[in-house]
């Protein structure tokens, strides 16, 4: 079960006394195309899971449903740390703002690898992992992705990995064709929310909240829509309120009340 966390209206999060989270404003990710790249890059090596790692483990030999989430992590961190020097400072900020990279080692205890800071401290361990990992899925607005983990079929999980490796080619092909990286992931959220009449901030204000509430906010506006959408349908008679999910209803109830 996923871990949830109190992130509304919050710049960090004390994940643990030695390991504060940064929750970036949309203004610091989108002050260049190359700062949103990096973010998301960095987030990945703490959210992927084997799923989202399948080609990149089939090519060195190694079957993804046979990795755990914790071991894919030590594995991405064992390449991160051999290659400090690259990561830039700024960027790794957005995440561990009082963290320097520098200071991070791997270490073996109780026969488990676990990252300590200079002074011996423990960071991460698998337990912290997975809450961490929660955490910044939930700042990025992510779902965690086990989909095909469980696939006993040889056949079947080659289909698969084949499948991805295609999605993977066909992707890269569209970028030298167009000649450009990706667009920014946050370019339609800002586009879709400041059109919104109930969204209080426009082009040049919205740089002011962060990310997290960014996407609190396409939800909130989208979980009104349905909730308009269901009330014009029990009105118009269309709609029988007794077969729609609980969840929804309560919803329902929660805005006739006026709360």
């Amino acid at each position: 079960m996923n871990n949830k966390f109190s992130l509304l209206n919050r710049k960090e999060y004390p994940l643990t006394d030695n390991l504060i989270i940064h929750i970036p404003l949309v203004s610091e990710i989108r002050s260049s195309y190359q700062d949103e790249l990096e973010y998301y890059k960095l987030v990945s090596v703490f959210i992927k899971t084997p799923c989202d790692a399948m080609v990149e483990l089939d090519d060195i030999g190694i079957d993804y449903t046979q990795v755990k989430e914790y071991e894919l992590f030590i594995l991405s961190m064992m390449s991160l740390l051999n290659n400090k020097s690259e990561i830039s400072s700024k960027h790794w900020k957005m995440i561990f703002p009082y963290s320097d990279i520098n200071n991070w080692n791997l270490t073996l205890e109780n026969d488990d690898y676990v990252i300590v800071d200079n002074d011996n401290n423990v960071l991460i361990n698998s337990n912290i992992y997975m809450s961490l990992a929660d955490l910044l899925r939930q700042i990025v607005s992510t779902e965690k992705n086990m989909e095909y983990y469980k696939v006993p079929e040889e056949e079947t999980r080659r289909y698969i990995i084949d499948r991805a490796r295609l999605k993977q080619k066909r992707a890269l092909e569209r970028e030298l064709r167009n000649g450009k990286k990706s667009s920014s992931a946050l370019d339609g959220v800002i586009l879709l929310l400041v059109n919104n009449h109930n969204f209080k901030y426009n082009f040049e204000t919205v740089g002011q909240i962060t990310i997290y509430d960014l996407y609190a906010c396409l939800r909130q506006i989208y979980s009104d829509r349905e909730i308009d959408g269901l009330m014009s349908g029990y009105w118009s008679g269309n709609v029988d309120l007794k077969k729609v999910d609980s969840s929804k209803l309560n919803r329902i109830i929660l805005w006739k009340v006026g709360i």
